[in-house]
């Protein structure tokens, strides 16, 4: 139940897949490449490399593969026009993500309505924070947009996202983007398949 003495001062959103359409970034062909296992995430992967050189090297790798996606990236679904409206309410944004500042600003000049300076602020993994599930980037936006973390609403569309809002007592919603059938495996306050649906939860508190 829907608990109306709260209200939402902020939404955080994931950028790849969230903000921008999914599948820009090839994942598996980016871990065969560095070699990481399909089952390990490449930022961790890449921090148990035995060297700097190693770290460095596969890191390079990543860059380059994000890079070449967000010249290819496109505004998902919705997400402007969305982004246009929260802004109309008054209600702060940003942009939590495991991808680099650079690759975010490249792909913001894809989209035609908004820019960088749309979001009050944007977290990465150049942002010295640890990144997603971790909840402290979470718990640093909620203190840069001096707002309650539990009155912030967090947006993404894999595991992780979830889990870092839940981990630092935020509201979350899971985009699935359409793709997911039947009930949706990642438990979250809300779940929805198009970016447009979160004008529902928002006009809910």
């Amino acid at each position: 139940m829907i608990n109306r003495s709260f209200c939402i001062d902020a939404v955080l959103f994931d950028f790849d897949g969230t903000l921008t359409k999914p599948g820009a970034l090839d994942f598996s062909l980016l871990k065969q490449t560095i070699g990481c296992p399909p089952d390990t995430p490449v930022l961790e992967f890449i921090e148990t490399r035995p060297t700097a050189g190693r770290r460095a090297e596969a890191l390079a790798v990543t860059e380059r593969f994000e890079s070449i996606a967000a010249a290819n990236s496109e505004p998902n679904e919705g997400a402007e026009e969305l982004i246009q409206y929260l802004r109309s309410k008054g209600i702060a944004l940003g942009i939590i993500s495991r991808n680099s500042l650079g690759s975010i600003k490249r792909t913001l000049q894809n989209f035609a309505a908004v820019n960088i300076s749309d979001f009050d602020l944007v977290i990465t993994r150049d942002t010295p924070v640890k990144p997603k599930p971790h909840p402290d980037g979470v718990f640093m936006a909620a203190r840069k947009l001096k707002v309650d973390v539990s009155r912030l609403l967090l947006v993404g569309d894999f595991v992780f996202d979830i889990q870092a809002g839940q981990a630092a007592g935020s509201m979350t919603v899971f985009l699935d983007n359409g793709l997911t059938t039947g009930p949706c495996k990642i438990a979250s306050d809300f779940s929805i398949s198009y970016l447009p649906e979160l004008k529902k939860i928002v006009r809910l508190f």
